[in-house]
Order: structure tokens, then sequence, then C-alpha cells
């Protein structure tokens, strides 16, 4: 009955995510509008069936730093293959010329993250990537949900199994994951060696995105950014 009221919550909070979303499709004028010199640049990917106003209680904090906050729009709900949207990330970085990137991800954002990392940073733009409630291995809830656009996340995955092989690029991830998670099955998924493992003490898939910790977790990561 516990995890019952976990999953409950988690959904609450990510029905009102969604309904924002539609309510406010453009990001603040702030995130491209304050930059202050020498802050890096911040590439938000969310999650599958998401969009950016899923992260904005990460985003808004960032760009009132001075920190440029990049939306990719194109993206849409990010439904498409892991892999053709990391091209549409690179795309984004050519076009705006972005060096000394972060990227903050959440969930398939992360592989996407992953996937840039292995496919297109051989300039070495991208710094670090920092990502929450990513299942890196994979997820076994995905058999239990026979979406075409999930099969990518099964754990038996092309790309899942190949970027798994991929550890040398761990080292600039930094993964952060929640002490249950009803999305990402087992929640061991979003540990991934080589990289900077962080668990926090919070219970749900999208709820960790409101979690205090993980906005301070991701300061000092970006504040302390090697």
């Amino acid at each position: 009955m516990e995890n019952l009221h976990h999953w409950i919550r988690d959904y609450f909070y990510a029905f009102h995510r969604q309904g924002f979303s539609f309510l406010y499709t453009k990001p603040p004028s702030h995130y491209l509008g304050y930059i202050l010199e020498n802050k890096n640049p911040i590439i938000l990917i969310p999650g599958l069936f998401e969009k950016w106003y899923f992260m904005k209680e990460i985003a808004d904090p960032l760009s009132l730093l001075g920190h440029p906050i990049y939306v990719l729009e194109n993206l849409g709900y990010n439904t498409d293959e892991i892999h053709k949207a990391a091209n549409l990330v690179n795309e984004l970085i050519n076009d705006k010329k972005l060096e000394n990137i972060i990227i903050i991800a959440h969930s398939k954002g992360g592989i996407i993250a992953k996937d840039i990392l292995v496919s297109f940073n051989k300039d070495k733009k991208v710094k670090k990537v920092i990502t929450i409630a990513t299942p890196f291995g994979g997820s076994g809830i995905i058999k239990y949900l026979p979406h075409k656009n999930l099969k990518e996340l099964s754990p038996q995955s092309e790309i899942i199994k190949k970027l798994s092989k991929e550890k040398e690029v761990n080292k600039k991830i930094i993964s952060i994951f929640g002490t249950f998670d009803n999305h990402v099955w087992p929640e061991t998924s979003s540990y991934l060696e080589g990289a900077k493992n962080i668990q926090i003490k919070e219970y749900g898939h999208h709820k960790i995105l409101s979690n205090k910790e993980v906005l301070e977790i991701i300061l000092f990561e970006i504040e302390n950014n090697y």
C-alpha cells in the first residue's frame, strides 16, 4: 500500500506538470535574456512524453544565476528514437556555437545525453551531464507497456545495450536517483559504473524533479565544474 501511495503522488505531480505544459509552451524570456559572463550554457532534455516545463523548478534558479538555458522545442514530447533526438541536440549545439556545455536531463533524456557524449562529443563541447532518474540499463516496466515509443527503454533494446558498453564517457556523468522509482525497475538501473552516482531520499519518477536536494546537488556540480 505504501508503494501505491507513492505511485499516486507521483502521477498527481506528473499530471499537474503536464497541464501547465499546455499553458506555458514557451520558456521564460530570461532563459536566454539574462546571461552573465563565464556562465556555462545549459541544455535541458526532458523525459519521454515530457516538455521543458517538467524541469522548470531546476531551470529557473540556474537562469537567475546567469546561465543561458536552452530548450529544444523541436524535440516535442520526446517520443523520437534516442539517436535521432541526440542528433537534434547536436544540431542545436552547432547552430548556436555552444561550448563548455552542461546538459541536465530527466529519465529518457539522460540516455539521449549519454548518446551525445558517445556519438557527437569528439570536440568535447559537452563538459558535464547531470541526469535525474535515468534508466541507463533500461527498465523492466517496459514489458508491461507495449507502446512503440517505449521499446528503446527496454533492457534488451539495441541502443541500451550499445550505450551500456560505452563506459569511458561515464566519468562525465552525474546520475541522481531516488530510493523508489515507479518507472525505473530496478532502481539500480540508474547506477552507472564510472559515473558519480548520488542516491537521495525521494519516492517517484517525476516528483524527484521538485526535490530541493536535487537542485542543491545540481547547483554544487555546476559551480564545481571540471
